[in-house]
């Protein structure tokens, strides 16, 4: 649905009052007081304007009657003026309803009405002097059905006046953003140039450079938002750190090392520049995350001795070669599937570690692990076939 603007606010608030003022009962017939369409009616059932003008507004005055003619034929106007004016706004209303762009009127009724208004008054002026004229139920109708028309439209202009000032405003905090991102991407640019020098990282952001250039020559504000989500606010961090050139994994690395410090553990990291990797973003995550939050956790139930994790990534030959090694606190209890979890959810135990053999035998790789005394070894070695190829 359209924005619901002020001026389209005023519109149906002011298109409801009018509807609400056409069916207010205001003339006197036989003893009730009723709304303008019953007067049509009546007119119809006298079959004349001017019976119907005398009988209801001067029946106490029938001497008065020989000069009404042209008092009663103009009020009949205004009467048939007004209820064609409420069919027409109250299509107006609905399409202000939903949102449908419609034309303002209000200037041109509001003119017709002062003329037909005044031209009533020239008309009551012939048989009644200006203290009676004003003690009419007809001319305090009209003129608040004018002031009702007046200040619509005095709403209108000032609420469309605030439509576009509000427009504007957003359309300058609009460009701010984008000149706010494209400094942001600078900004990005020039940390991983940076980093790419001292680390030789060529391969893979050149690619997130590559990227982030496209969005923002395309101006693709949404894309660019959701890129650099991605690659998270982290990147733009001093302590953030590229171990491996993979942003995934180097994404991994640094957010371990940061839940290390937080937990007390002494974590180190030797790794080097990777061209390729067999893995997917998400085997990635998987893989690596399951590990160190492994060994995280065994870090975690020390309480007398130092905590520490080393994980060492290294690439030789094709060959990729992963070992973590970490504290533990006592020998852990194993069966013929391999170790027996100690945490306290039955349902979900163990997930972590079937998930790790499931990627390692996906490609062919081997996954093992030994325990000397106080700390547990890891191993994974995958021949990565990708990167054989690319060579």
């Amino acid at each position: 649905m359209k924005e619901w603007t002020r001026k389209r606010k005023a519109d149906v608030c002011m298109g409801i009052l009018l509807q609400i003022y056409f069916f207010f009962p205001w003339i006197r017939i036989d003893g009730g007081y009723h709304t303008i369409h019953v007067y049509l009616i009546e007119i119809f059932r006298k079959e004349s304007c001017i019976k119907a003008y005398n009988y209801i507004f001067l029946s106490g005055h029938p001497i008065l009657w020989k000069y009404s003619g042209f008092a009663a034929v103009t009020f009949t106007m205004i009467i048939a003026f007004m209820i064609v004016m409420q069919m027409i706004e109250l299509w107006q209303l609905y399409r202000h309803m939903k949102g449908i762009k419609t034309f303002d009127i209000h200037r041109y009724v509001w003119v017709l009405a002062i003329v037909l208004f005044f031209l009533y008054l020239d008309a009551s002026y012939i048989y009644l002097d200006d203290s009676a004229l004003f003690k009419l139920r007809i001319y305090m109708y009209m003129v608040i059905f004018i002031g009702i028309i007046g200040i619509w439209m005095f709403l209108d202009i000032e609420a469309a006046a605030w439509d576009t000032e509000t427009a504007k405003h957003k359309t300058e905090l609009k460009e701010r953003d984008e000149q706010l991102l494209q400094v942001k991407v600078k900004a990005l640019e020039e940390k991983y140039q940076e980093m790419l020098k001292s680390r030789k990282v060529v391969h893979d952001m050149k690619n997130h450079l590559l990227a982030l250039k496209k969005y923002d020559q395309e101006r693709d504000w949404e894309g660019l938002h959701q890129y650099l989500n991605e690659l998270s606010d982290d990147m733009l961090d001093d302590s953030y750190q590229i171990w491996t050139g993979n942003r995934m994994l180097d994404m991994i690395l640094n957010q371990k090392t940061k839940d290390a410090k937080e937990k007390e553990t002494d974590m180190q990291i030797e790794t080097e520049v990777f061209a390729t990797l067999p893995f997917s973003d998400r085997e990635i995550i998987s893989l690596f995350g399951n590990v160190l939050d492994n060994a995280l956790e065994a870090c975690e139930r020390i309480q007398d001795k130092k905590r520490w994790i080393k994980i060492k990534i290294k690439k030789k030959n094709h060959l990729l070669y992963i070992e973590t090694s970490n504290a533990i606190k006592e020998m852990p209890v194993q069966n013929q599937k391999g170790f027996v979890s100690v945490k306290e959810d039955e349902i979900l135990h163990g997930y972590g570690m079937k998930n790790i053999q499931d990627i390692v035998r996906k490609y062919d790789g081997i996954f093992r692990y030994k325990i000397y005394g106080e700390y547990l070894v890891c191993i994974i070695s995958i021949y990565d076939i990708r990167g054989a190829e690319e060579e």
